[in-house]
């Protein structure tokens, strides 16, 4: 497969290490520390919704993303484990191997809930390394007020298999681009780099078993929410209002349950702040290191 110049640039600047036999994609930049940032993106699509922020903050702070199990430029695996307390583990593993010890953890879509799980996991005590502050955008953690689409039912509807025929993307593409906002539309070239790292490694195939993150929510909503909600350190949540799933009443809820929480709503923004608005993004992380 010949992937978009911008996501094999991305590969390039990167690396694979292994855990439980896969390999996982990282991607690092800025100086060495053991301090940095640490980027949980979301689903469908890959790290690489946030090489636009990262080279951002770079001259700032060590900055690590890296792929999810089944996302991107990782390995898929046709029978996982993509459970998100399995994705926090992962989090964990790279942490170790890039030698983190503190770090501003910064978390997109399902990304945001393993980084619940992660903030959970600190206020047990049982955390591998220490989140001195985390920012959330948006996602759907508190899965009782999301609005799914129509798409994302039907995919749900699935059997939670590996598809025999890969995903038609196209009807792919019109879904994703409805959840930008009208001033910061998606191009031709960051959609074609969200769909080409679905197709990588045959993950066309996969989608019906990674969306089931969402009845593992369900599943596990109270403690998710507490892990939000519950956590000590700083809290900053950069929300985009447009987001037709991710809906502002999320954040707001996070806000309720957590007055102390650091709240910023862009009227301007969809469902995709690390896309849209990547200065912005970056400037908003940067205060916060």
């Amino acid at each position: 497969m010949v992937r978009p110049e911008s996501l094999e640039r991305w590969r390039a600047a990167g690396r694979f290490l292994l855990h439980g036999g896969h390999r996982v994609f990282v991607h690092e930049s800025g100086p060495p520390s053991s301090e940095g940032v640490l980027v949980l993106h979301g689903f469908p699509s890959s790290s690489h919704d946030w090489a636009e922020v990262a080279p951002r903050l770079a001259g700032r702070a060590r900055v690590v993303a890296f792929d999810l199990l089944g996302y991107g430029l990782s390995d898929k695996p046709a029978h996982g484990p993509f459970s998100l307390f399995a994705q926090a583990d992962l989090a964990e593993a790279v942490v170790r191997d890039c030698g983190l010890e503190r770090c501003v953890l910064v978390s997109h879509d399902v990304g945001q809930t393993v980084a619940a799980e992660l903030m959970a996991r600190q206020e047990e005590g049982r955390l591998s390394f220490e989140i001195r502050h985390a920012v959330v955008t948006n996602g759907s953690t508190l899965v009782d007020l999301a609005q799914l689409t129509a798409g994302q039912e039907a995919l749900l509807a699935l059997p939670d298999e590996p598809l025999e025929q890969p995903l038609p993307l196209e009807g792919f593409r019109a879904a994703l681009v409805g959840t930008f906002s009208r001033e910061h539309p998606a191009s031709d070239a960051e959609m074609d780099c969200i769909l080409a790292s679905i197709r990588e490694n045959g993950g066309d195939r996969l989608v019906p078993r990674l969306i089931r993150y969402i009845e593992e929510r369900r599943a596990n909503l109270e403690r998710w929410t507490g892990g939000l909600t519950g956590f000590r350190a700083p809290l900053s949540v950069f929300w985009g209002e447009q987001d037709p799933i991710a809906v502002p009443a999320i954040a707001h809820r996070i806000r309720e349950l957590r007055p102390a929480t650091d709240l910023t709503l862009w009227p301007d923004v969809g469902h995709w702040p690390p896309i849209e608005v990547p200065e912005r993004m970056a400037e908003a992380i940067a205060e916060r290191l």
